[in-house]
């Protein structure tokens, strides 16, 4: 019997609600799926089971990667394909992975994470790598936002990007996130105690934790320090720490601070950045400035940017205060038609995070 093209790896506790949708979504795509679950007390292995996974019971290890990586080492299909239970994939994403899968398994790739946001919000667009060659020495790492991208790159396995989309519900139930950021902040912790040094990136999640509940200073002066580890080793996360960093000072009121940290904003500003600049440039009463960036940010395209942002709502706030500019410059129809814009892409009429977005504003 052929060794199964590709092996669905997913880890799982009281998933039973979740799963039926994350299985049908890769029907006909996975031909192997392999189940670690950590401790579930609602049937979740057995609806598993059912479903025709494999299921490794094990106990909860306190380390996201030992956790996945169980689920590796049952493995043996030619591809990786890692999803949770509370993702799936969409139509057209099921149909480009089928083409990739066909052919050598000689790359990974990384997907773009669609996390819907509570409502009709939009999403915050992360890549992601989520399908790899099955390989003996390519696993996870970190004991949190674990990642393989360092085995990769040790065994010389090039990552490609892709545009290709899976979605991710988790965050739009606001009523599970203090649990999971209380979680999260523990297993930063524990890990920093043990090798501060080892990965710049944990330094940015630490970062994260607090931003997330408003702790803007703390946040900031954990940024800052992600910035500094990164500094000539990781250009993009030093980037993205400053971003942050200068964000978590303006939402602390230290605008000059803020200011003097934030990056420039280059060809293709990152959306962040020319929010907090339009913010900024507002403030000081540089209105002229504040519309240009504002302008910039309706072309930013859709795609996943680091840091990650909520790039919908970023438009229709651009939009609603480019409104309010054109009225105080005595363009009242102007106004008006920027405002009906907002309004349809906040009913959600045209998408409020494409590109076209700017193009609609300009040609009104």
């Amino acid at each position: 019997m052929p060794a199964p093209s590709l092996t669905l790896c997913m880890i799982v506790r009281d998933e039973r609600a979740n799963l039926p949708a994350c299985f049908e979504s890769v029907r006909g795509l996975a031909d192997e799926l392999v189940v670690v679950d950590t401790g579930s007390i609602d049937g979740t292995p057995d609806l598993a089971r059912a479903a025709g996974a494999r299921v490794l019971e094990i106990p909860w290890p306190h380390d996201f990667s030992a956790a996945r990586n169980a689920g590796l080492e049952a493995a043996t299909g030619r591809w990786i394909l890692v999803l949770d239970a509370d993702e799936t994939l969409p139509a057209e994403s099921r149909e480009a992975l089928r083409a990739i899968v066909a052919g050598p398994a000689t790359c990974a790739h990384a997907l773009v994470q669609r996390n819907l946001l509570p409502g009709a919000s939009g999403h915050v667009a992360v890549s992601i790598v989520r399908l790899f060659p099955r390989h003996p020495r390519v696993r996870f790492e970190r004991p949190i936002h674990e990642q393989v991208n360092t085995s990769l790159e040790r065994e010389g396995i090039r990552i490609v990007e892709t545009n290709v989309p899976f979605l991710h519900t988790g965050y739009a139930d606001l009523a599970v996130m203090p649990g999971k950021s209380r979680r999260n902040r523990a297993l930063i912790e524990a890990a920093l105690a043990r090798e501060p040094d080892a990965d710049p990136n944990l330094w940015f999640f630490h970062a994260a934790s607090y931003f997330d509940e408003g702790e803007h200073l703390r946040a900031a002066g954990l940024y800052a320090e992600c910035a500094r580890r990164s500094s000539g080793r990781r250009r993009r996360l030093e980037l993205a720490a400053r971003i942050k960093q200068a964000e978590s000072l303006w939402l602390a009121g230290r605008s000059a601070e803020a200011e003097l940290c934030l990056p420039e904003g280059g060809d293709e500003p990152h959306p962040l950045v020319c929010e907090l600049r339009a913010a900024l440039a507002g403030a000081a009463g540089r209105l002229d400035e504040a519309k240009s960036w504002r302008e910039r940010l309706l072309s930013c395209p859709d795609k996943a940017h680091l840091p990650p942002v909520a790039l919908g709502p970023m438009k229709i706030r651009a939009l609603n205060a480019l409104a309010e500019d054109w009225a105080a410059r005595g363009r009242k129809d102007r106004a008006v038609r920027v405002l009906r814009l907002g309004l349809a892409a906040a009913q959600g009429r045209v998408d409020a995070a494409a590109a076209a977005i700017g193009q609609a504003y300009a040609a009104g």
